[in-house]
């Protein structure tokens, strides 16, 4: 059993309500997760499940899964936990408590990728899609945090918002950066396992994503019946996070969860196109080579942060 990567949620609340995320509804005003995936991953939890999935391999932790990761106050904590198990930490955030000393002691704990997710170039498409005044806040800490940083990669990730006007989207996006070493990646808009019907969606052919074949777990902070550490396929099926879970690291072993009945299932529906129900609707089983619109990171299409090689290998 190999794993090159961990996505660890250690926080399972956000503090934004974006319109195009199943974290809330569509009116900003509920939230959509319910409150048993709303939880904090304790430290003690946190290095118990880094500690076993590192003697597989691990080169990779993610501290953010779907929640938003800033909240936890004891970050620097879980970055220094990562490095303590010789495996690099990435987040994943939208950036607005990423400033002053709580940035500077996460960097300083050794932090290796810091990625601010940026939905709308300008203060109104921001606050239209982030549902957030900080645009502003968020493009200076970006900034504070890429002055800063010399050993860490600072990045910043956007969504099309308009497929009609993708090259104007794409130079507005790229001018926030102007100046500084942030990298950028710039994607179409995707629905989160189904959730969301895109009027203008992927396009091509239909087939597995990869991604329960690929030496990559997603481990959330919350669970079911009062389990913790669920095991997710992947961190689409936000909002469908009840009907997603292969296992509990509360109550199992990885290798119980790995080799268990549910994620066996799961790669056989992938092998046979017969998906189960958080699949279904998926636009990552889409293979359209255009869903990456701009990158000036080492990747290729269909390759996300923190994995050797695109997840769609089948």
């Amino acid at each position: 059993m190999f794993i090159d990567r961990a996505v660890i949620e250690i926080n399972g609340g956000c503090n934004y309500t974006c319109q195009m995320c199943p974290q809330t509804t569509p009116d900003g005003k509920t939230g959509a997760r319910g409150k048993n995936w709303l939880k904090k991953m304790p430290l003690s939890q946190f290095e118990d499940i880094v500690a076993e999935i590192s003697e597989k391999g691990l080169r990779i932790v993610n501290l953010e899964g779907s929640g938003e990761p800033t909240l936890n106050n004891d970050l620097p904590k879980y970055i220094e936990i990562v490095k303590k198990y010789n495996a690099k930490a990435y987040i994943f955030s939208n950036g607005m408590r990423m400033k002053d000393q709580f940035m500077k002691d996460c960097v300083d704990a050794g932090l290796d990728f810091f990625r601010f997710s940026i939905i709308g170039y300008d203060e109104e498409t921001y606050r239209k899609w982030m549902n957030s005044p900080f645009f502003n806040l968020v493009i200076k800490n970006m900034k504070k945090m890429d002055e800063h940083a010399k050993n860490c990669t600072v990045a910043k990730y956007h969504l099309i918002l308009d497929n009609n006007n993708i090259e104007y989207e794409k130079e507005r996006y790229l001018s926030l950066s102007e100046g500084t070493n942030v990298k950028t990646e710039i994607w179409k808009m995707h629905n989160w396992s189904g959730v969301y019907d895109l009027k203008d969606g992927r396009k091509g052919e239909r087939k597995s994503c990869g991604r329960p074949f690929y030496p990559d777990i997603v481990v959330r902070a919350g669970g079911l019946n009062g389990a913790t550490g669920a095991v997710h396929p992947c961190c689409q099926v936000l909002g469908r996070d009840d009907e997603a879970v292969l296992g509990h690291m509360s109550e199992q072993s990885l290798e119980e969860i790995w080799y268990g009945d549910l994620y066996n299932n799961l790669r056989k529906g992938h092998e046979i196109e017969e998906y189960p129900s958080y699949c279904e609707g998926c636009d990552f089983l889409i293979d359209d080579p255009e869903v990456l619109v701009y990158t000036d990171h080492d990747t290729k299409i269909h390759q996300m942060h923190g994995t050797a090689e695109p997840i769609r290998v089948i």
